[in-house]
């Protein structure tokens, strides 16, 4: 009987891997089709698609990287000493700001990218209104990953006695407190980059022509039915974030993270 359960549970997670992995498998295939018709390869395959990405979607995706990259600068630093001094009191009106700060990931894209642009109109137009949103939306997921991290563990004792010995709030946060939770840090920063890299439902109301993010540009390829070229952009997609997903697998795993940050 608990053998035929093992066998049930097994058939179940590959049934559910292969419905996820299938669409996926004929995206990357499909991107090398010359057409991608009835039958895939009936007029032969080809790499064109994958030069027009990069001939007219470059420019997007080195916007994307920089975005991304930028978001989680700002969110590592904003986040990790937000974090820091939230875990130093158990003040009500803290517990307070503690769930207005993580609101923004609960809150529709939507409602957010149209608070930016009523608010903040001018910093649309060069793109800085795209970062601002990606901050807002990614900040809860490095400031609740550290937070979490530093409530396992007594670093209030550890950060009391490195004052005690004379050292200031700064050196005591960068050279005490980060490295023992710099795999926290870590973890949180990698989430950060893969949703902002993945963001689409905000940034979609924030783009403007010249400043398109990658998931905005693969809409416009797949809703001009340009399903090759769409298909190579989501490949492109997948190789940046595939290697970051098994990055931040791999740190959920690792025993120093696990063991409280340490």
């Amino acid at each position: 009987m608990q053998k035929l359960g093992k066998g049930i549970m097994y058939a179940l997670i590959v049934i559910v891997s292969l419905f996820i992995m299938i669409p996926l498998l004929f995206t990357v295939i499909g991107s090398f089709a010359n057409y991608w018709g009835s039958s895939l390869f009936a007029s032969g395959w080809t790499l064109k698609w994958y030069r027009e990405v990069f001939h007219y979607y470059g420019a997007t995706i080195l916007f994307t990287l920089v975005i991304a990259v930028s978001t989680v600068i700002i969110n590592v630093l904003l986040g990790t000493m937000t974090a820091y001094q939230f875990s130093k009191t158990n003040s009500r009106w803290m517990m307070i700001m503690e769930e207005i700060l993580t609101l923004p990931i609960a809150v529709p894209g939507v409602a957010i990218a149209l608070a930016l642009i009523q608010t903040y109109a001018p910093l649309r137009e060069a793109g800085w209104l795209i970062l601002l949103g990606h901050v807002i939306v990614t900040f809860p997921l490095i400031f609740r990953t550290v937070l979490g991290t530093l409530r396992t563990k007594n670093f209030k004792a550890l950060d009391e006695s490195a004052a005690t010995l004379g050292a200031g709030p700064f050196y005591r946060f960068f050279y005490v407190i980060l490295p023992s939770i710099k795999s926290a840090v870590l973890s949180g920063a990698m989430l950060v980059f893969l949703l902002s890299l993945g963001e689409f439902n905000m940034t979609f109301f924030l783009y403007t022509p010249l400043k398109v993010t990658l998931p905005v540009g693969l809409y416009e390829a797949y809703s001009s039915l340009r399903i090759e070229i769409g298909s190579a952009y989501t490949v492109v997609f997948l190789v940046i974030a595939v290697p970051l997903m098994f990055i931040l697998h791999k740190l959920n795993q690792s025993s120093t993270y696990t063991r409280g940050g340490g």
